[in-house]
């Protein structure tokens, strides 16, 4: 599945962000009397950024290019970069560049929440098809000789939607010295349609964030950054990409650390076979020729970008597909599958941590109750129809062979079985709360645990769950306490908004977990290791889990539920080859994982689906 999420912000009206200030160097005063510092990108030209508007001492260069704008014939292909783009003079880096085309105005809660965090003059830069640039926050004083730590931080949005402009890492970089970079990368049709042949392979939202990379590894040292310690990062679609850059060949090298949040690559990749009714949906809402897919594409790269997006924008099942069956001219994202990758142990193993929150979905959840049932309470017979339903919709709708014989029911009948209260309850709130329960393991959880324990086989992993409710009422006003710690809420403390001095008036207990967060992560950035004594790295034989909170510890037996972290890596996919091993195209259990896997992420799209958008 597609994790959520899912960062969408309303766009305020646009301002530029890509003039250039031509001639000679000017001595424009910043925030603490010095000239606007200019740096000299090599095979570029040379940059003037600003120092942020506060007591910080931090730099920002802002909507820097680091590919060719993605117009016309390069509309649907690899991001080019040779050339590189380059200019005369010196160019204005004190705004950020346009976010790459979405659809706006659809803000999900969790997002909500988010954003009313933030500063009432959070800049909004507009959208726009030309968008692949990159903003670094630089810290201020002598570096040590061989460069800041940087970290490069891929945004959460359901790759729909998101915006780089929104994450402001000047609280983070000036606190803990490291160089920051948050990247723009296409999204939605733009970033991943696919006609699953060479004319249009997939993946070009990969392939933007490979190119960030590149750029990094080339010309981070020109701001102070070393790109021999690169760590990468993100949340939501944005862990989901880590994953996935741990798995990629094409990845291998760029980066020396990775931190994925809420996010799991394991599970949220697509096949070209799921993707043709997209295609024929594609075709012919545009009026476009099906046959040859040269014609269609000729025709897709011809419609308004503005058209291309709103009318798409109903498929929320755009991301990352396994590639190497689509891409015949040029090497492939992903040579196999997530899963054959870690059953292979085909990785690119490098330090690594991950986390959840101990109730991702509880706000979409929220979202699809009644207004007038704030306690959002399951009856046995509903618990009962959305976990069957969940589990049996994948098998409709992953096979159209007549000869393929299937049994759905098993796999909603295990589910139901493990989930299910023993001995029974009547209990309606415990009903919701082990539903919920499933949807944080499943979709978050496991995939990330699973992922951990392979790459700890050669480096060291980390695992946490995020349990700490934020004490400021303001914040937690309109989430019920049922709902503990959903998607998201561990964000406010990665970035430091307590000690930003926002609108918001933090309470103290809050201000210092945004302190312990971005101490953890900047310690992993610098040394592979999160720094608290009391957390252990996870193993697949002793598979810790830090739980953070108030006090932060080693979970005990209660607190995190190992067997069903078990149960949905390792009995599950047995139970799903077992549903489809009637199927004449299914030939291992290898085979039978993908199938099943991608019928299942259409089956979790409509049940999540149903959750946000829809109002009862």
């Amino acid at each position: 599945m597609k994790c959520a999420a899912w960062l969408l912000f309303a766009l305020l009206p646009r301002f530029f962000a890509n003039s250039q200030i031509v001639g000679q160097r000017t001595p424009a005063r910043q925030g603490l009397g010095r000239e606007q510092p200019i740096v000299k990108i090599t095979d570029q030209g040379s940059v003037a950024g600003k120092e942020a508007v506060s007591s910080m001492k931090v730099i920002q260069y802002l909507g820097i290019p680091y590919a060719q704008p993605p117009l016309g014939k390069l509309r649907f292909s690899a991001p080019v970069t040779d050339p590189i783009p380059s200019w005369k003079g010196i160019r204005n880096a004190t705004q950020f560049a346009p976010s790459c085309q979405q659809a706006t105005n659809r803000l999900k809660l969790h997002e909500k929440h988010y954003k009313k965090l933030l500063p009432p003059d959070q800049p909004d830069p507009g959208v726009s098809e030309d968008c692949l640039y990159l903003n670094i926050f630089t810290p201020d004083g002598n570096r040590q000789d061989d460069g800041w730590p940087v970290m490069v931080w891929f945004h959460s949005g359901d790759f729909n939607t998101g915006t780089p402009a929104i994450w402001d890492a000047s609280t983070f970089v000036s606190k803990h010295k490291i160089l920051m970079v948050t990247v723009a990368y296409r999204l939605n049709i733009l970033g991943f349609f696919t006609t699953t042949d060479e004319k249009a392979p997939g993946n070009y939202g990969m392939f933007d964030q490979i190119a960030s990379l590149d750029w990094v590894q080339k010309r981070i040292h020109h701001f102070g950054g070393s790109p021999s310690n690169v760590v990468i990062f993100g949340h939501s679609s944005g862990a989901i990409s880590v994953g996935l850059h741990l798995m990629s060949p094409l990845s291998k090298g760029k980066f020396s650390k990775a931190i994925a949040m809420s996010g799991d690559a394991v599970s949220s990749v697509g096949s070209p076979q799921a993707e043709l009714p997209v295609v024929d949906n594609i075709a012919e809402k545009f009026g476009c020729y099906r046959h040859p897919t040269s014609a269609l594409m000729d025709c897709l790269r011809r419609v308004d970008v503005n058209i291309l997006v709103r009318e798409s924008s109903d498929i929320e099942t755009w991301g990352p597909i396994v590639d190497y069956e689509t891409n015949n001219t040029t090497e492939p994202f992903l040579s196999m599958h997530p899963r054959d990758a870690l059953d292979s142990d085909t990785l690119n193993p490098v330090p690594l941590m991950v986390g959840y929150t101990n109730n991702e979905q509880a706000l979409a959840y929220v979202e699809s109750v009644s207004k007038g049932d704030p306690d959002g309470k399951l009856s046995y017979s509903n618990f009962e129809t959305l976990i069957t339903d969940e589990f049996t919709s994948f098998a409709q709708s992953s096979q159209d062979n007549s000869t393929c014989e299937l049994k759905p029911e098993m796999v909603a009948k295990a589910v139901l079985f493990f989930y299910e209260p023993h001995p029974p309850s009547k209990d309606e709130g415990v009903l919701r709360d082990r539903y919920l329960d499933l949807q944080t393991e499943k979709n978050f959880a496991a995939g990330l645990t699973l992922l951990a324990g392979k790459v700890s086989k050669e480096k060291s992993a980390y695992v946490y769950r995020f349990d700490y409710r934020p004490k400021t009422p303001s914040v937690i006003k309109d989430v019920p306490e049922w709902a503990g710690v959903p998607h998201m809420f561990e964000l406010p403390f990665v970035w430091g908004l307590p000690a930003t001095g926002s609108a918001v008036q933090w309470a103290n207990s809050d201000k210092r977990m945004a302190e312990v967060m971005m101490a953890m992560l900047a310690s992993f950035a610098k040394s592979g290791n999160p720094g608290q004594q009391k957390w252990e790295p996870y193993t697949e034989e002793e598979p810790g889990i830090c739980i953070i909170d108030k006090n932060i510890a080693m979970s005990d037996s209660n607190a995190i539920d190992y067997k069903a972290l078990a149960f949905w890596n390792k009995y599950y996919p047995m139970v799903l080859e077992e549903a489809m091993n009637n199927c004449c195209n299914t030939t291992s259990s290898s085979g039978a994982w993908k199938e099943a896997s991608y019928g299942v992420a259409f089956a979790q799209f409509v049940v999540i689906t149903m959750f946000w958008w829809i109002e009862l």
